[in-house]
């Protein structure tokens, strides 16, 4: 295991996770701009790409038995070379064209944004009433949390009353500042990673409530985006 790859992610969970810390009744005295995560989750996601690089990378000249502090020079003048390009004019990160790679960054972000949720749930979950329906549960938060993190409810919120739920928002905030040149499936494929972070979030929610799913997301269209929570059982999630 990359010792220094682990430690970025686990800095960057803690940094995540301190946004929704706070105690109730003690909100006057930390309070944080809810653009905040806004502006962290493209430097999350860059730094995530990049620290997973740097693992690969290394591994590969473990493998190779090359000079380490050689590649490592060589490794620090490409990315020095590269740094100006490797954030679009548009603010989208470029994305590495390696699947697997992709996959590791897709559930640590995950990973983040459940441990976020779950924090976000233990602050805001209603004193006044009991969630134990997952109906209920999932309109807090499509009501409650959405309003916090982005100002606004969903447009709509679609269930089959047999555990699908599908929450859509036609502006998705987390998209607004997001443009491209290349719209259709080139925006969706880089828009990506942008939403694996709200995906774990409103899994780290509901399980909070004892409720285990799957939450994927897609976008169609740009700042469209829509979410499919799957209520699984625990046998369900094993591997």
């Amino acid at each position: 295991m990359n010792t220094s790859n682990s430690g970025q992610a686990s800095t960057v969970t803690q940094l995540m996770s301190a946004l929704s810390i706070n105690g109730r009744g003690s909100m006057e005295s930390r309070q944080i701009n809810n653009s905040a995560l806004e502006f962290l989750l493209p430097e999350l996601v860059s730094t995530l790409i990049d620290s997973a690089l740097s693992a690969k990378q290394a591994s590969e000249r473990l493998e190779l038995g090359l000079d380490s502090e050689e590649t490592e020079r060589k490794d620090s003048q490409d990315k020095a070379g590269a740094a100006d390009d490797s954030t679009l004019a548009s603010g989208w990160t470029e994305l590495p064209d390696d699947e697997e790679l992709m996959e590791q960054v897709c559930i640590k972000l995950e990973m983040v944004g459940f441990r976020v949720g779950k924090r976000l749930a233990e602050r805001f979950a209603p004193l006044n009433r009991r969630l134990t329906d997952t109906l209920d549960i999932v309109k807090f938060v499509c009501k409650d949390i959405w309003l916090l993190l982005f100002n606004r409810q969903v447009d709509n919120l679609k269930t089959n009353h047999r555990g699908v739920y599908v929450l859509q928002d036609n502006k998705f905030k987390w998209f607004l500042r997001m443009s491209g040149n290349n719209g259709g499936a080139a925006a969706a494929r880089r828009a990506q990673p942008y939403i694996w972070l709200p995906c774990g979030i409103i899994r780290g929610i509901l399980d909070s409530f004892g409720v285990s799913t799957v939450v994927i997301a897609e976008t169609l269209g740009l700042p469209q985006c829509t979410f499919q929570i799957k209520v699984v059982s625990n046998e369900q999630l094993k591997p």
